[in-house]
Formats: C-alpha cells, structure tokens, sequence
C-alpha cells in the first residue's frame, strides 16, 4: 500500500509563499527583525505579527510510515512596526519555538503509530488536524496570558516552559 498525505497549517492565514522564500525552524538560527518583510495591515493594532506554519508530509512505504513535520516561518506574511525592541522580537521568536514544539509533539506522535499505514488517510488528518488544533489553542493562549509579550514575567515564563519541553522533545527534532 503507497499513499501520500499533505497537510499544511498557518497560524494567521493560508500560504502564498513558494517554499523556498520559507525559513524552517532550527536551533542555530534565531529571528532577526530583518527576516519580517511583510506589510502591516492598517487595521491590525499590534505592533508585529509572526506567521509560521507547521508543514507534513507523509507517504507509506513498503508498509513503513515516511513522514516529515517542518515549522516553519514565513517571512512576507510576518511583519513589525518596531525594529528596536527586543522584548517584542523575543516575543515573536517564541511564537515560532512554539510551532516547531508542537511539530515535535506530531512527529512523536507520529513516530509512536502502530500500524500506521493501515490507518488511512482520514486517520492521519485527524492526527495532524487535533495537532493543528493544540498548536494554535497554544499559540492563543501565550499572546493572552503574556499579553502580547506586554507581561514581562509571564513572558519568561513562557519562554522556560516552552525551552524545557523542547529539550523533553528533543528526539523528535
């Protein structure tokens, strides 16, 4: 049995990028107000705006389940009114550890299937979509406890929760 599954998840709106302009999330590589290179909307009154999907792909072969999970950052639809702060970089840059955090949960998640490629393809959206779901309750749920970064001690806060359970998911990296 040979199928493929694609399935991609903004955490602001779809992808209009090509893949090669998208920034994949790894350890050396932190956020520079430099690679913000969108517009902000009018409307929008936040002072920045990151835009990060979590990417999968999935195949079965020879009965074994391939997959691969990316977080990544996608520059033109990410923007800032303020190339000066750091506290609201550092903000930013933890909207993307997020996702590459929940890409890890999906990957182990993944990694620990049994029988995986006779679930189907409705087993393994629902998979990816109930991740989609966890990753973007998350995200919401940081900008609101750290009001948008404003909440300095609950900014650090997050920032340790999310670097210790990157480290806990570091197999699946």
């Amino acid at each position: 049995m040979s199928a493929l599954f694609f399935a991609s998840f903004p955490v602001t709106k779809p992808k209009t990028l090509a893949p090669s302009a998208d920034i994949p999330w790894t350890v050396r590589k932190r956020l520079t107000w430099d690679d913000f290179a969108g517009n902000p909307a009018p409307e929008n009154r936040h002072h920045a705006l990151t835009s990060t999907n979590m990417e999968m792909k999935v195949k079965c072969e020879n009965n074994q389940l391939k997959f691969k999970v990316e977080a990544v950052f996608n520059p033109k639809e990410s923007w800032t009114r303020n190339k000066t702060s750091v506290l609201l970089l550092a903000h930013e840059q933890l909207h993307f550890d997020l996702t590459e955090l929940h890409a890890r949960q999906l990957r182990k998640r993944l990694a620990e299937l049994p029988n995986a490629c006779n679930r189907g393809a409705a087993d393994l959206n629902k998979y990816a979509t109930e991740a989609f779901n966890k990753w973007h309750k998350e995200q919401d749920l940081y900008d609101q406890e750290s009001r948008h970064g404003l909440d300095k001690e609950k900014q650090m806060e997050w920032i340790a929760s999310v670097e210790i359970r990157l480290k806990q998911l570091e197999a699946y990296k």
